[in-house]
This record gives C-alpha cells, structure tokens and sequence, in this order.
C-alpha cells in the first residue's frame, strides 16, 4: 500500500487501483487492501467511484472465464454450496428484476464474493442483470472498505506524529466503527432472511405432483364382467 501511494500520482494511482481490483478476484486474491488505499487517497465519493468500475470490472472478467468451463465447476461448486447454488438457479428461471435482486442480495449475504463470480455462470442468470445486481450489492461493502482506510490513516498519522487522541476522535472513531459493524451485520441479516423468503415463496409456487387414485381389483373385475356381458354376439 505504501509503495502504491508514493510510486504514483493520483490519475495513474486510480488505475492501478481499478486495475487491481479487476485482476485479483480473477485470481482469488483479496482485493480489499486495494479498497483502503482507495478510501486513504481518494475518500468517499471519488473513492467509491473507483472501487465500483474496478470491482465492476473484476465480477465481469470471472463471469465470462467461468461461462468456458462450465460442465468442469459445475459438480464441484454444487456439492460446496447446494443451498446458494440451488438459490441462484431459481432465480435464472426468473426475470430481470428477480434476477437482480437475488445477486445483489447475494453480494450483499455472507457467500464468497470472490466464488461467486464463477458461480453464477452455471444458472441462467443473465449478464445484465447479474452486474447491475453485484454493483449494488457492492456499495455497503465498498463504503466499509473505505471508512476501514480513513481508520487507518487517522491510526497513522497519530504513530507518525506521536500524539494521542483527543476526547472527540475518540469518540468519533468508537461511534463510527461501531455503526461500521452495525450496517454491515445489518444488511447481512437483512439479505438472509430476504433471500430465504425468496426460497419459500418459489416453493410454494410449484405444483404438486398429481396423485392417481388407485382403483380396487374387485371394481376392475365387475367393469369387466359388464363389459363382456353387453357385447353383442352374432350367431352364424
């Protein structure tokens, strides 16, 4: 990070940061450093600009990577996670809008962003409203990655500088970090039980199976006999 912030003005800065944060999740790398030194150099508006085109971009790439090796992580993705991936199927057999506010939820949910991004090519989930839904789903996300930075650097400059906190920071700090937790436990929760009523609710909707009543052999023995005993037969 530190290199990243003194190797680079601000312009070629951000596209290292865009550019990092598109190639990581492609290779299972944690990108959220890249999303602190965002929020250290960039702050909240321009900062979570450039953490959603570069995470935009980074749940784009593996989406189309995972759509050419589909029959290979098909198997493997639905015995480690059967509910999620069973979830998101029902979702591809809905619209635009269900399909949207399945992924979003789901980014926003505790599932692995960075498996999710393969996941979601083995449904029928369309790439229109799977990038819409992940770039709001993401917001949260790139806004507690960013206060995580501000926190940082606050720490920082206090080492650097060899001060203490005064009364208000740390009032601040405290109260902002645990509204930080809050937001994030409360969209988790949020996004589960939205997602698990989702699931009830297209359970509900599918039809049961037909039951064909079974019908006694003494019925079927009577049907017969007063069938053959109505027919007509001719003598010659």
């Amino acid at each position: 990070m530190r290199w990243e912030a003194t190797s680079f003005g601000r312009p070629v800065l951000a596209l290292v940061l865009v550019m990092s944060m598109s190639v990581f999740p492609t290779v299972f790398l944690p990108s959220f450093p890249s999303m602190w030194l965002t929020g250290i150099i960039f702050g909240y508006g321009l900062g979570l600009l450039i953490i959603l085109v570069g995470t935009g971009i980074g749940m784009s790439i593996p989406y189309w990577i995972g759509s050419l090796f589909l029959h290979r992580i098909h198997g493997w993705l639905e015995k480690k996670w059967p509910q999620q991936i069973a979830l998101i199927k029902l979702a591809g057999r809905g619209g635009w809008f269900q399909q949207f506010r399945v992924v979003a939820l789901l980014r926003l949910s505790p599932f692995p962003y960075v498996m999710f991004n393969y996941v979601a090519t083995i449904t029928q989930i369309n790439f229109t409203p799977y990038i819409c839904g992940s770039v709001v789903g993401m917001v949260p996300d790139a806004l507690v990655n960013i206060y995580s930075g501000r926190l940082i650097l606050a720490l920082a400059d206090l080492k650097y500088d060899q001060r203490r906190m005064t009364t208000v920071e740390i009032v601040y700090n405290v109260i902002s970090a645990i509204v930080a937790v809050l937001i994030g436990v409360g969209f988790t929760v949020y996004a589960r039980r939205a997602l698990d009523g989702i699931q009830s609710a297209e359970s509900a909707q599918q039809p049961e199976p037909a039951v064909v009543p079974a019908v006694a052999t003494s019925e079927l023995g009577g049907d017969r006999h007063r069938s053959s005993s109505s027919v007509p037969v001719d003598v010659v």
